[in-house]
């Protein structure tokens, strides 16, 4: 699988990456990934480039991922020119950021939501290879309800 997450500085992409390695990692796959944030503490793009069972380097093409998480959609045209299809796109929208700081209280639960969405979509990982990995996390009954959430 090839993947990408868009974001900007300090929303939690590549911590969101690092759960999805973990998760492959479980399961037995490798994981070649790559960031950039040079900007990120002034808001600026994030951008993480994974490859999940496949190859050996995280380069990805344009219009070659099969994926891209876009955890800001300002982001989301730029999103269009790294995916095969609109269709891998998966968007946090500035209504589910709203629907789950309401619900569980912080926005930092978007990220949970967010994986929910994303495993919803593809097929490498079924839901309880990301529920042992949530079980870790602090509060892991919010971030396991907010990934069903996504899920749905």
């Amino acid at each position: 699988m090839k993947l990408v997450i868009l974001g900007v500085g300090g929303m939690g992409a590549i911590s969101l990456s690092k759960i999805l390695a973990q998760i492959a990692i479980g399961k037995n796959l490798t994981v070649k990934s790559t960031e950039i944030h040079g900007m990120a503490k002034k808001g600026g793009l994030v951008e993480i480039y994974m490859k999940i069972g496949e190859g050996v380097s995280p380069y990805i093409p344009q219009k070659e991922a099969d994926f891209c998480i876009v955890l800001e959609k300002l982001y989301y045209n730029y999103a269009l020119n790294l995916v095969k299809s609109s269709e891998g796109i998966v968007l946090l929208k500035d209504d589910d950021k709203r629907d789950i700081l309401k619900q569980f209280g912080d926005v930092r639960f978007a990220n949970s939501f967010i994986l929910g969405k994303f495993f919803k979509k593809q097929d490498i990982f079924d839901k309880n290879d990301a529920v042992g990995v949530l079980n870790t996390f602090k509060m892991p009954d919010k971030n396991i309800k907010a990934f069903y959430e996504g899920v749905k």
